[in-house]
């Protein structure tokens, strides 16, 4: 690994991004920051974040990423033009797309499924319990 940080600061936005695949969010923060090049200049270490963060398709892994950021923008990233606002919209799109998903997945076919094999981990009525609060989760409106 050459270095996520190392990458930013010679510019190489794009092979930091392939750097970071398959590292956890926790773990890119320490590699992104580690070299203190932010204190130079934040404005590649905010694009680095946010083509980096583009790539995750997971929206549970977003709002992780989400989670480990969100704060780099009141500190080693506070100087981007909108940083303010910005850390906050992350965190809570990232956990609105987290429960429209598990709503959806929560009346999705892995649990109907269950019911319907002949070992019956489900019975039925745990399926529609599953779909009701699916459709209640679903409804909760976020700021």
């Amino acid at each position: 690994m050459t270095g996520i940080a190392a990458l930013v600061d010679q510019g190489k936005i794009g092979d930091a991004v392939h750097e970071a695949r398959g590292l956890t969010p926790q773990r890119v923060r320490e590699l992104l920051f580690a070299s203190g090049g932010f204190m130079r200049d934040s404005a590649p270490y905010d694009e680095f974040f946010r083509r980096w963060y583009a790539t995750l398709e997971s929206p549970y892994l977003r709002a992780e990423a989400a989670d480990w950021f969100c704060q780099a923008y009141l500190t080693e990233l506070a100087d981007v033009p909108g940083a303010e606002q910005f850390g906050p919209a992350l965190s809570t799109d990232s956990k609105r797309e987290v429960v429209a998903h598990l709503a959806r997945e929560m009346r999705g076919r892995n649990i109907s499924d269950w019911s319907k094999s002949p070992e019956e981990p489900l019975s039925k009525a745990q399926v529609r319990a599953w779909r009701d609060a699916s459709y209640e989760l679903g409804a909760v409106r976020m700021p």
